[in-house]
């Protein structure tokens, strides 16, 4: 009798804002500013962004494209978004964030909108740590005290080739 094990592999999950969606360089062109955190107040700044469609407009870093290609051909096709909703506006947010993914061709197989990305860093059924790609240490940090596997990654500063390593290494090394 052979015994077949099935390998199983982690869930990938992209962030959209500073990886895929260039959040900061639209918020810099809408307010006429040289960097976002010229901005007098940030959390009126973002308040202000409440009930548009700014997330549907926003632009695609020159690499979104292929970090895309890069998980979606690795997983074929298995990926995930995990995304922050703009605070008091999750639905309106997630609409357009939703519209965004439309309009630009990526093509999840789910798309999640929440401040609480944590609550995905273990796999429920099999419990195997799930990948995050965020731009923010602290989602990162949140992700990986919860047990899952955070790869830290700015498109406006970091190598997408050294991301696509990272990737790699945690997706194809591990085995469940």
């Amino acid at each position: 009798m052979t015994i077949q094990f099935k390998q199983i592999k982690p869930k990938i999950y992209l962030d959209m804002d500073g990886v895929i969606a260039d959040f900061f360089g639209a918020l810099e062109k809408h307010y006429n500013v040289d960097h976002w955190k010229d901005l007098s107040d940030i959390e009126q700044t973002l308040k202000d962004l409440k009930g548009t469609d700014f997330f549907g407009k926003i632009p695609k870093f020159k690499t979104s494209d292929e970090l895309i290609k890069y998980v979606d051909d690795l997983t074929q096709g298995q990926w995930n978004i995990l995304s922050s909703p703009l605070r008091d506006d999750h639905k309106n947010s997630s609409f357009w964030k939703r519209h965004w993914l439309k309009k630009h061709k990526y093509e999840p197989i789910e798309s999640i909108f929440t401040g609480r990305k944590e609550k995905y860093a273990i796999d429920k059924e099999t419990q195997i740590p799930n990948i995050l790609i965020d731009d923010k240490p602290k989602n990162i940090q949140r992700w990986r005290d919860k047990g899952g596997i955070g790869i830290l990654y700015q498109a406006n500063e970091n190598s997408i080739d050294k991301v696509k390593e990272e990737i790699y290494y945690h997706y194809e090394s591990k085995t469940y």
